[in-house]
């Protein structure tokens, strides 16, 4: 999926991508040095025997008690790598009037500790209250912040960041899920495609951070340009 032009970002997703991009960064650089990763630091006090793939770790979910944005990560059993990916993220923000959540998007991960692909989910698979793109998009990025120690202040962080550098992609994956939720008469969501067991996935497109950092040091690029000759 094609990256949204400069113009058409809303302003409050182009500054807080901004910003987010120097804490992005500053992470990765911090994890760099120690020869960590995002899943490193993670798992740091989990040892790898007899971890339980498949399960929501953290057990529970990590949940901000302000935001109410949540994520957990599934951990693939190696067995199952022959794809690369070591597991997933899932991120979720808060339902704005009933106690539930709603999936935002799930980022794949490889063996290496780096995202590699992002996709959304059928209702089914994460139990969520699924909402319109554009209830997502309205809460969006700022409705996505963890601030908890545990399991990792820096991945809350890390992921609060990845999903503000990544709201472009994330409009058009949402988009995209709700036209493969939407009847042949325009009705939404399709109760045949919600309760279809086969249908894991709805939209997908893979992901390099490199380009993603590229973009938006050429969006900033553009700001300053514009403060120094202004159009007209």
């Amino acid at each position: 999926m094609s990256d949204a032009p400069f113009h058409v970002l809303l302003d409050d997703w182009l500054d807080a991508g901004l910003a987010a991009s120097d804490e992005w960064r500053s992470i990765q650089s911090a994890l760099t040095a120690d020869n960590q990763t995002v899943l490193t630091e993670l798992f740091r006090d989990y040892p790898e025997e007899g971890f339980d793939y498949w399960a929501h770790f953290p057990q529970d979910d990590a949940r901000d008690p302000v935001s109410g944005a949540r994520f957990y990560y599934h951990a693939h059993d190696p067995a199952e790598w022959a794809s690369n990916e070591h597991g997933h993220f899932h991120l979720f923000v808060a339902d704005e009037d009933e106690p539930g959540f709603a999936h935002v998007v799930a980022v794949s991960m490889d063996r290496q500790g780096n995202a590699q692909r992002l996709f959304t989910t059928n209702g089914w698979v994460t139990g969520e209250t699924v909402r319109p793109a554009a209830q997502l998009l309205a809460q969006l990025p700022n409705g996505f912040e963890i601030n908890r120690a545990r399991p990792s202040w820096l991945v809350g962080r890390w992921l609060t960041s990845l999903v503000a550098l990544l709201m472009p992609q994330i409009r058009e994956l949402l988009e995209a899920r709700d036209r493969a939720l939407t009847t042949d008469s325009g009705g939404w969501p399709d109760p045949e495609v919600l309760a279809d067991r086969d249908r894991h996935v709805l939209s997908e497109c893979p992901l390099d951070m490199e380009a993603v950092l590229a973009d938006w040091s050429r969006r900033l690029e553009a700001m300053q340009a514009q403060l120094i000759s202004p159009p007209g």
